[in-house]
């Protein structure tokens, strides 16, 4: 692979106000692009300057002429525009070597891909509502400008000029992707298919960002309502979202569904293990280079091009067709899929073979036992079918051999050719014969050697079977299911196994319950009764996906098979299958887990199916069948937890700060005494919190009595991909629009964690406990680092100076750090100046307190409750930093690459309250909050009221943290005023207007 990326130095300010900050790059492959495409070959050496490695600036004056279809890339959070270039290495591989050769010739409107892609300078954009506004304008920009590129190109006058883009988005990227659609530079109909990786589509990684939050539900808000007529917005747009599962760390795979606002006739959402040739989890990173995967998507960009539209892709239904024949065919049952195209009839004369007529009520093998492998005489293998219409029972063919013209074995579904004018015979004479009808589909291959799908060890094999399952009713019309071995000079070695039974006698629902497999497991000695190609366990009940599982999988007295037990497992929230392969005997067995059960939202089902499917692959001819065991994977299921949760300690800590800070008020109005941060922890741990564990337990329990809704989305709608583009949106909506509602219609569906499967009542108050110990050691931290400070400053106690100068520092200083909010650094950037300034204040009033100890009683006590009230604030300020680092993380990145335009929404005065606060605070004097005590009751109330919040929507809605700790802030400041000589005065003034003031 050699890549080069061009930054067409042409796309400049003239164009767009983000040309200092982002740029425009266009990818070329010199193994391919080089050689068969001219868009830069008229390109003087002199205009071509390079400005780092595999990268070169193109000069303004440069006209590039362009030939193919544009496609652009969006990188993620912090993603590198470089990240394209698997994807369109594949897609050029695609297009000038496998295509040919696949299809005999290039179809008509097929060109090759002119892959853009977007340096957005690495930007964080997963911490900032803000930047995703930003990419999605430049974006929409960058799109006005490559369709001028291709205005005037001439190298075809037949065709029409591109009127849209193909879009790739990953990560936040896919975000961007749909957000522009909803900015006012959007041009309607430029972008007509969206292809996301590993995209966070429902919830956003991290909400520390109320923009963020305002962003997504924009662009729900937009989507859910973009397809409702034919003259929608989005009426002919596609989406498909691939997730790459529980090795993505970065990005809950849970959130990459979009089965909620969009139509399955216009998009779905997959994992990369569902994927053919590929059945591997990836990363957050490898989704973009796994081999298996990229080569998958390359494909499909490819085989959307038709550029006899103008806009350059197939229409939405051929366009539904082709990302499910590269994405879900073969492993995906839950839709209609179209057969495979009609080949000619073909005729087999039975005297001209050697030929055996077989039984259809037993198992068969090939080679049989009997057989002579190593013939190169071609023979035929004969099965009849029955033909009653209501024949039931299925027929399953499974085989290591690749079939076709080129392999040694050939599999016909048949009729007799002269049984419209005889009687149907068991032995015809002449077989009219068609192979489209059973549609094969691939499976990764499973032998003794095996250790993961299409691996042995660590290489790569690439190895397939191929499998087929048919209702015998289905093949109605055809009489005879034959086998051609074409012999050894095809030199394949290999199997294949037929299978004539009813589904029914090998597959087993299982209606287990969460706490019964946490409980005691699942075994079965047995499974199935009587070995079977293909046997099916259902466990609708098992539906959470918070809980891993493991399978461990024996089967004993199988000296010799054909091929190794294998499985896979199918969930029907997502288009979400995976396959173990050679899963009998091992040691660490199975896992089992799966995605798109998400909290806050309606629970989406597939095809009107619960629960998963695990489908099991066995020799039959071998007569033991397998013995299974099941179990919760408990550290599994702690991981899940935890990335699904992550926000949850962060609120719960706080949650903790808050009911401290409370008990401390209450004590304090009480006693007069307040009681240091640490000793008040003690104090909770003992009596209270425990109590409020139980009131999350309690809350959790409630919200669960209360049925929660199941959105079925049903074949109808799946198999409405084949026809028009509205169909399927139209067979649902019939049936009423919340099939495409944003959260659970359950009431509280927003509250504490989510509306989770009942067995989860206790994660609220094991995450509180959690929080607790996360304070202790918070607090500890904080203590040391003031008392250290303090140590080595004891001469630094602080006192207050009365005079004007004092009062005038004060003024001044809140004014500098407004002036340098409004206009310099962002707000966070102030309070986290705060957060410093704050220590060295609780530094100075330990000192202070300590000097205070050989003075009277009073005054040493108000010296101590100064400190421990600075104290607490200070803990409570550093649990509120979580909430400024993203945006400040955004500036420092800004600034670093000299983008010292900021956004509007960093600069507010909303800091204010904590600047005038903490100044406040480092007056010894004026920082006496006995002020405070008669209007304590109120106080506490507005922290009660942040505690009932939190508890409700703090997980889902965290960042209202801050701003609900600025009002308290702001409380306390308005009490300061009330009893401050200012506030004093200017009431006598009002109460007393004649009275004369000395």
């Amino acid at each position: 692979m050699q890549p080069t990326y061009y930054r067409i130095l042409g796309f400049d300010e003239t164009m767009t106000g983000f040309a200092g900050k982002y740029n425009l790059l266009l990818y070329r492959d010199d193994d391919y692009d080089d050689r068969f495409l001219s868009s830069l070959s008229h390109i003087s050496p002199s205009l071509v300057t390079q400005i780092e490695s595999r990268v070169w600036a193109v000069d303004k004056s440069v006209k590039i002429r362009l030939t193919g279809v544009p496609a652009l890339f969006i990188p993620g959070n912090a993603g590198s525009a470089k990240q394209v270039r698997s994807m369109a290495k594949e897609a050029a591989r695609y297009y000038y070597e496998t295509l040919p050769h696949e299809q005999g010739s290039r179809a008509a409107g097929s060109k090759p891909i002119d892959f853009f892609t977007v340096d957005l300078n690495e930007e964080f954009s997963a911490f900032h509502g803000q930047l995703l506004q930003d990419q999605a304008h430049y974006v929409n920009e960058v799109i006005a400008y490559i369709l001028s590129l291709y205005a005037d190109n001439t190298s075809d006058p037949r065709l029409p000029r591109p009127t849209s883009v193909l879009i790739v988005g990953h990560s936040m990227g896919g975000i961007v992707a749909r957000s522009i659609f909803t900015t006012d530079n959007y041009i309607q109909g430029s972008v007509q298919s969206i292809l996301t990786v590993a995209t966070p589509h429902m919830l956003p990684p991290i909400a520390l960002d109320y923009k963020i939050t305002a962003a997504y539900d924009k662009i729900e808000d937009f989507w859910t309502h973009g397809f409702h007529t034919p003259h929608s917005p989005l009426a002919n747009v596609s989406l498909v979202s691939i997730m790459g599962g529980n090795l993505d760390v970065t990005v809950n795979s849970d959130s990459g569904n979009i089965h909620h606002l969009v139509p399955q006739s216009h998009g779905f959402s997959v994992f990369t293990s569902s994927i053919p040739h590929a059945w591997v989890g990836t990363d957050h990173l490898s989704i973009l280079w796994c081999n298996q995967v990229v080569i998958a998507i390359g494909k499909a960009l490819v085989d959307l091009v038709d550029t006899r539209r103008p806009d350059q892709v197939k229409p939405l239904g051929e366009r539904m067709k082709i990302f499910r024949r590269r994405f879900l065919t073969g492993t995906e049952e839950h839709a209609s899929l179209a057969s495979a195209s009609t080949q000619d009839e073909q005729r087999l004369q039975l005297s001209d073979f050697e030929h055996t007529f077989l039984e259809t009520d037993t198992t068969w093998a090939f080679p049989p036992a009997t057989y002579n492998a190593q013939s190169t005489m071609p023979h035929l293998f004969v099965m009849a079918l029955s033909p009653s219409p209501d024949a039931a029972g299925t027929i399953a063919l499974l085989t290591d051999h690749t079939l076709g013209q080129n392999s040694r074995l050939h599999v016909f579904l048949c009729k007799d050719a002269a049984s419209s004018s005889s009687p149907f015979s068991q032995k015809p004479e002449t077989l009219s014969c068609r192979r489209d009808k059973l549609a094969f589909a691939p499976i990764p291959a499973s032998t003794e050697s095996s250790t993961m799908p299409l691996f042995t060890g660590e290489y790569y094999t690439a190895r397939e079977f191929r499998f087929a399952q048919k209702q015998v009713s289905e093949l109605i019309g055809n009489q005879f299911l034959v086998v051609l071995d074409r012999g050894r000079q095809y030199a394949e070695h290999g199997f294949l196994l037929a299978e004539f039974g009813k589904e029914a006698a090998h597959r087993e629902v299982i209606e287990t319950t969460t706490i019964g497999l946490l409980r005691d497991g699942l075994k079965r000695s047995k499974f199935p009764e009587r070995p079977s190609l293909v046997s099916t366990i259902n466990l609708p009940n098992m539906d959470s996906s918070l809980l891993a599982y493991n399978l461990k999988v024996n089967r004993t007295g199988c000296k010799v098979q054909k091929f190794a037990p294998m499985m896979r497992q199918s969930s029907w929230a997502m288009h979400e299958d995976k396959y173990s392969v050679n899963i009998a005997g091992k040691e660490s067995g199975v896992d089992i887990n799966f995605h798109g059960d998400l909290p806050y939202y309606d629970k989406i089902q597939l095809g009107g199916n619960n629960g998963v499917e695990l489908r099991f692959w066995m020799d039959p001819t071998c007569p033991e069948s397998l013995s299974l065991t099941l179990e919760v994977d408990k550290y599994g299921s702690l991981g899940k937890v935890v990335i699904r949760y992550r926000m949850v300690v962060l609120v719960f800590t706080f949650l903790v700060v808050l009911l401290a800070i409370r008990a401390q008020i209450k004590g304090w109005s009480r006693t007069g005494y307040f009681v240091p941060f640490g000793e008040i922890l003690s104090l909770l741990i003992r009596s209270t919190f425990w109590k409020f564990s139980v009131l999350l337990a309690a809350i959790s329990m409630l919200q669960h009595l209360i049925p929660r809704t199941a959105v079925d989305i049903g074949t109808e709608a799946i198999s409405s991909a084949q026809g028009s583009s509205l169909e399927g949106l139209s067979k649902l909506t019939a049936t009423g629009g919340r099939r495409w509602w944003r959260h659970s219609d359950q009431l509280f569906g927003d509250a504490l964690l989510g509306d989770n499967d009942a067995f989860f009542w206790f994660l609220a108050p094991v995450f509180f406990q959690v929080a607790v110990g996360i304070v202790v050691f918070v607090w500890i931290l904080m203590n040391t680092i003031v008392k250290t400070v303090a140590l080595l400053t004891k001469c630094s106690a602080g006192g207050d100076s009365k005079n004007a100068s004092s009062t005038i520092h004060r003024v001044i200083t809140v004014v500098v750090m407004s002036g340098l909010v409004l206009f310099v650094v962002p707000y966070q950037f102030a309070f986290t100046a705060t957060l410093l300034w704050l220590i060295w204040i609780n530094t100075r009033a330990l000192n202070h307190a300590r000097q205070q100890s050989r003075s009277a009683f009073l005054q040493t006590t108000m010296a101590w409750n100064h400190f421990h009230f600075s104290m607490s604030i200070l803990v409570m300020f550093f649990f509120l930093l979580p909430f400024c680092i993203p945006a400040l993380t955004v500036w420092i990145r800004n600034f670093a690459i000299g983008w010292f335009k900021s956004f509007d929404s960093d600069h507010r005065v909303d800091v204010l309250p904590f600047l005038i606060f903490v100044e406040g605070l480092s007056h010894v004097r004026s920082a006496d909050i006995a002020s405070w005590k008669r209007s304590s009751r109120v106080t506490v109330l507005i922290l009660d009221t942040m505690i009932g919040y939190l508890i409700v929507f703090g997980v889902r809605y965290s960042w209202q943290i801050y701003f609900l700790t600025r009002l308290w802030v702001s409380w306390l400041l308005v009490l300061k005023f009330v009893e401050s000589g200012p506030a004093r005065l200017l009431q006598r003034r009002i109460l007393q207007p004649g009275t004369k003031q000395d």
